[in-house]
Formats: C-alpha cells, structure tokens, sequence
C-alpha cells in the first residue's frame, strides 16, 4: 500500500472548493488507483479552511499517517501553511487550485498543478482591453486572503500596461472574508462608473456582490479569478450573474484532445454535473503525482520529487509541464455567464 495524503478545505467557509477537488482527485483515483503494482491509499484531512489546521494536518499526514507525498490545497493562503511543513519534512506537495506565486517561491518541494497569477491576472486584462476594448477599471477586493490581493495587483499593474494609461485604474475599494453587504463600495464604485469592476474574490461573496450591483443598477462588466469557477456561485447569484465573466483553469470546450474528452465524458457521469477549476486541478495533479511515482520507480519522497521536476505528462488540459519554480505551465480559459450558463469565450496560451 502506498499512501497519499489530501489536504483539503472539507468544511469552513472553503467548503465548495474542497468538495469539487475531492470529486476530481476521487475519480483520478478509480482510473489508475496502483502504481508500482500497489494499491494507493487516499488519506483525506480535512483543514477547516484554517491556516492553522492546515498547518497540523500536513504534520499529522507527515508524522502519524506516514505518507510519501501530498495533494493539495486548493487556497493558496493554506497552501503556504502547509508547505511550511512538508518542506521541512522532505514531503513532496502538490498543489491544486492555489494560484499565489508565493506557494511554491523558495519551496524546492512544492509543485502545483495550477497557472499561477501573474499569468492569470495578465491574461485578464488582455482580455479586458484588447477583446471587450475597456480603458478603466476599478477593483473590488477581499483584503483578508493571499489569493484575491495577488491576483488585484497583477491584473492592476497589467491593465495599466495594456491601456498605456496611468490612471486607467480608478479606484481600490476592499472588503473582508465574511462580509455580506457591499452597498457602500458599489455605490462608490458606481459614481466612477468604470469599463469594467475587477472583483478576483470567493464564490460566497462574489455571488452578493453581483446581486447587490444589479439591485444598484449597475452596469459595468464584472470581471473575476478562478475562484468564481463553482456551482454554488450561480445558485447564490441566479440571473444576476448574467454576462458575468471570469479566468478560469479549466472549460469543457476549451480543451478536445483525448484526455479532456475522457476526463468530461467521465465527471458527467459520475457526478452528473461538468468539472471545472477544481476538480480538474485535483484530477491532474494525482495523475501527474502518479505518473512521478511510477518514473521514479520507488516511493522515496526524495526520488518522486525529482521525477515531479521533469514531468511532461498528458493530463485534461493537454501537455503540462512545470516551469523553474514548480508551476504547471498550462492555458487560462475564459467564461462568460449566458442565458444562466457557463460559455467558453476564449483561450490565453502561455506565452501569448
């Protein structure tokens, strides 16, 4: 038996994050579940979506279960908590949906199966500027997490970039995890009337803020992350979320290759809904994890992590590969919400 740790946000506030990546890791699991003629043994944790409990459950998975390596978490702000850890244990970790650079930044075993955000935040400006021809912006912010702050000041330094205008960034308005109600900062927001509103935060807020826009009569385009990229947005925002657009790591039209038809094809089945951002990023990386350990041809912590550095493997986003710092070097779709449904608008190609 070879044993694999999960990490991940099972309750708490990123409750939704961690159910889709365990649907995505899950279904990895039943397709190749031995490597190296074993079985592999999935031992989940649950963080609590807790920094701090991230923190004791990478120890736990280190010292009590004894695993060879790690998946996850999909947060970034967790995500660095626990590589604290495993880095000072030797145990190769996998991130999943965490897009912060810092994640991996001085971690020599820290991978992760994600772009990270200064290519995503790039890729939504250009995206801002060049297909939807805006020439301001503001941004709309949850100050209290790792993952929307990054993601602000990428999209931010580059929107200026691609509008050649200093002042094309009208105004920063913040908030913090939990808050509910935005009247204050959209009314504000409102009297800029800006091209487009940058609003890179959590599913629970960002589904309110759409709401509350619309009741303020609000017409600017919403623009956010990958964060915005599960089930439960559409159900707290409904048809408010109508033309609402966002960067994504995953899309079911973005990608036609075998892979991603199989890995679809499949999550519809078992699931009986289409993956998205998480689950294909828990999907991938056990494969790729898999795929580490069986080109190591042991479960050495110290030998799967130099497999990890030199992967090159065909996963439901097409060819992946990790760039010096240990970032899955893969595309970023684009989606816009119409007539109540997720529309694969358009994809940025590393590099492009």
């Amino acid at each position: 038996m070879i044993k694999i740790g999960v990490n991940e946000t099972m309750t708490g506030w990123g409750a939704a994050y961690g159910d889709m990546t365990w649907k995505g890791i899950q279904l990895a699991h039943e397709q190749k579940p031995e490597v190296l003629g074993k079985k592999i043994e999935l031992v989940l944790l649950d963080n609590k979506s807790d920094k701090s409990e991230t923190a004791l459950a990478a120890q736990r998975l280190v010292e009590v279960e004894k695993v060879v390596a790690v998946i996850g978490v999909n947060s970034s702000s967790m995500s660095m908590a626990q590589n604290e850890v495993l880095d000072k244990a030797k145990i190769p970790s996998i991130a999943t949906a965490a897009t912060n650079p810092l994640v991996t930044q001085g971690k020599p075993y820290a991978f992760r199966a994600a772009f990270i955000d200064p290519f995503q935040g790039d890729a939504a400006a250009k995206f801002a500027v060049e297909e939807l021809k805006a020439k301001t912006a503001v941004l709309l912010v949850d100050i209290a997490l790792d993952y929307p702050v990054g993601l602000a000041n990428y999209f931010r330094s580059s929107f200026i970039k691609y509008t050649g205008n200093e002042k094309s960034v009208l105004g920063y308005f913040s908030f913090q995890t939990g808050d509910r109600d935005f009247t204050a900062q959209l009314t504000q927001i409102k009297s800029l009337n800006p091209d487009i509103i940058f609003a890179p935060d959590e599913y629970a807020e960002l589904g309110a803020i759409l709401q509350q826009a619309k009741q303020l009569g609000i017409t600017a385009q919403f623009l956010a992350g990958d964060s915005a990229d599960v089930p439960e947005l559409l159900q707290i925002a409904g048809p408010n979320a109508e033309g609402f657009m966002y960067t994504a790591q995953f899309h079911p039209d973005a990608y036609t290759h075998p892979e991603a038809k199989q890995f679809v094809e499949a999550f519809r089945a078992k699931y009986g809904i289409d993956p998205e951002t998480f689950s294909v990023t828990g999907y991938d990386a056990y494969l790729i994890l898999r795929d580490a350990i069986e080109r190591a041809g042991s479960v050495d912590p110290e030998k799967i992590r130099e497999a990890l550095v030199s992967t090159a493997f065909v996963g439901a986003r097409g060819m992946i590969k990790f760039d010096k710092d240990h970032n899955a070097i893969v595309g970023v779709p684009v989606i816009e919400i119409k007539n109540g449904k997720k529309t694969f608008r358009y994809l940025v190609e590393p590099g492009q």
